[in-house]
């Protein structure tokens, strides 16, 4: 990098701009050609629950997550020498007082997208689960996992159900749903108890 940064300052500010430009370019092309769309007999596949999957589309999908890496490389440097070439050589000094704004405001809406996030995600699983109380007395790993997103720790004197209790607490529900028994119809009702010829007409 520091090579190519001596060579283009020999060469002049208008060469650092034009190869970030190509570089730019190059790494749009790799973020563009990364984004992989499911075709839709796969999507059909998985909504019925069938199981459609090759080992070697596993190797597609670390080709494309290289593709970003990549990608977002070529996309930083490019805009690295775009910036040295149109600061390089002028009057017009760097803009540290701006760019620092710039990476504060960056870190800061970074660390409250991510407060923002969890809080919509714990949100998101306290509804699901009222629609659809969980078994947890089954499902122990869940149980964990759920006391890990909810920040419950597990202390000593903790057993099974006083965690239990306590996770279910956090999300605002009972218990799991018990199932629905049916109700016997009115006619059902009606003839129940009768002999052979007393439910004849």
């Amino acid at each position: 990098m520091l090579s190519l940064l001596a060579l283009l300052e020999a060469e002049g500010p208008s060469d650092a701009v034009g190869v970030g430009l190509v570089l730019a370019s190059v790494g749009g092309f790799l973020l563009a050609n990364s984004i992989v769309f499911r075709h839709p007999r796969t999507l059909l596949a998985e909504f019925f629950g069938e199981k459609r999957g090759k080992l070697t589309s596993i190797r597609g999908y670390i080709f494309h997550r290289l593709q970003i890496h990549l990608g977002f490389l070529f996309l930083l440097i490019g805009f690295g020498l775009q910036v040295f070439g149109h600061y390089h050589g002028t009057n017009t000094s760097f803009p540290v007082s701006w760019v620092g704004a710039v990476l504060f405001a960056v870190v800061a809406l970074e660390v409250s997208g991510w407060w923002l996030s969890h809080a919509l995600f714990r949100r998101y699983v306290r509804e699901y689960f009222h629609e659809h109380p969980p078994n947890l007395e089954s499902d122990m790993a869940l149980l964990r996992e759920l006391g890990e997103l909810f920040g419950i720790p597990a202390t000593g004197d903790d057993t099974v159900q006083s965690y239990l209790q306590r996770v279910r607490s956090k999300l605002g529900v009972s218990g799991a749903r018990r199932p629905e028994v049916p109700t016997p119809s009115v006619e059902t009702s009606e003839f129940r108890g009768m002999g052979p010829e007393e439910g004849l007409v």
